[in-house]
C-alpha cells in the first residue's frame, strides 16, 4: 500500500513526443501503440486541482474516515532516455518517479513493429510515516520510506496496454516484495483521448507488517497491538486528455483504489477504499 495523496504527485503524458515504453499511466494517455528505443526526452510543467479521500491515518494530518480533501498541486512531468537508460516522472502516475534500463524491445511477427518491452526499474513505493511527517504518528516508531527494484514488462496490443511489475525491497527497509498487473485501454474521439485502467497489486506480509502493524512496544489505547497480513489492492480509473494547443494540454481522471476487506482492521487504516478526482493543465517545453 502506498501514499494516496496526490499533493505533489499523480499521472500524465505528453501529446508531443514519440511513444516510448514507460509508465503505463503516461502511455495510455498519449495513445501509445508500441515502445521506442530512441534517445531524447521532454519536460512539462503545470498546475492542477485534486479532490480525494484517503484511507490512511496521518495522510494528511488529522485525516478522518470519508473526509474529502481538496488541494492545488504542482504538475511536473518529464522523461529522458539515453541508450536504454531512462528516468520518468509523471505527477499523476500510480508509480510516480521511476528510473531504469530498457534491455529488450519485442517485435510483432506480422508487421515487424515493436509491441512489447522489458525494463529493469527502481522506484520508491511507500512513503515515510513518522512524527516528522504528521503529528498523528506521535508515540509510534518511524516507518521509513522504501526503494524497490525489479523487472517491468509492458505489452502493447492494439488499443490495449498491459504492464507487470515484480519488485523487491533493495533499501533494507522491510525486505518485502510487490507484484502488480495493470490493464489499460485508450479511445480516440476527435482530439480527445479517453482512457481506462484496471489493476491489482499484491504486497507481501513484510511490507504490510512494517507499515501497518502495531507492535507491543508502541501499542496504546489509540493504537492497539495488531499484526498485518499480506494483502491486495485494486485500482480503477477513467480519464481524458485534450491538447489545447501545440504546447498546452489538459488532463483529468477519476480513480478509485480498493483495499482488502480486512485492511481497516489495522489501527493505521481508516477505510478500505480511496477516491480521487484530479484535473491539470500543463505546458510542454
Amino acid at each position: 500500500m502506498r501514499r494516496f495523496v496526490i499533493g505533489s504527485v499523480a499521472v500524465i503524458a505528453s501529446h508531443a513526443i514519440t511513444c516510448v515504453a514507460g509508465d503505463l499511466s503516461s502511455d495510455v494517455r498519449k495513445g501509445a501503440s508500441g515502445p521506442d528505443s530512441g534517445n531524447g526526452g521532454y519536460v512539462e510543467v503545470g498546475a492542477g486541482l485534486n479532490t480525494y479521500t484517503s484511507p490512511i491515518v496521518g495522510l494528511p494530518e488529522g485525516n478522518k474516515k470519508g473526509e474529502v480533501h481538496t488541494e492545488i498541486f504542482l504538475d511536473i512531468n518529464a522523461r529522458y532516455q539515453y541508450n536504454g537508460w531512462f528516468m520518468e516522472l509523471f505527477s499523476q502516475s500510480l508509480e510516480q518517479f521511476t528510473m531504469g534500463y530498457n534491455f529488450f524491445n519485442g517485435s510483432n511477427a506480422y508487421n515487424n513493429e515493436g509491441n512489447w518491452a522489458l525494463d529493469w526499474v527502481a522506484l520508491a513505493e511507500h512513503d515515510e510515516m513518522s512524527a516528522d511527517e504528521s503529528n498523528d504518528y506521535r508515540g509510534l516508531k518511524t516507518r521509513r520510506g522504501d526503494f524497490m527494484s525489479g523487472p517491468r514488462a509492458t505489452a502493447y496490443l492494439d488499443n490495449y496496454i498491459v504492464q507487470l511489475h515484480a519488485l523487491t525491497d533493495i533499501s533494507r527497509t522491510h525486505y518485502g516484495e510487490l507484484y502488480s498487473l495493470k490493464l489499460a485501454r485508450h479511445w480516440q474521439y476527435r482530439n480527445w483521448n479517453f482512457h481506462g485502467i484496471v489493476g491489482a497489486t499484491y504486497r507481501s506480509r513484510e511490507i504490510a507488517d512494517y507499515y501497518y502493524s502495531i507492535d507491543a512496544s508502541e501499542a496504546s489505547e489509540k493504537y492497539p497491538e495488531y499484526n498485518a497480513p499480506a494483502g491486495m489492492s485494486y485500482v480503477t480509473e477513467l480519464g481524458a486528455t485534450y491538447p489545447l494547443s501545440e504546447k498546452w494540454v489538459f488532463r483529468g481522471f477519476i480513480r478509485r483504489i480498493d483495499l482488502d476487506r480486512n485492511a481497516n482492521d489495522s489501527p493505521l487504516i481508516l477505510d478500505d477504499r480511496s477516491e480521487m478526482i484530479a484535473t491539470a493543465i500543463s505546458y510542454v517545453f
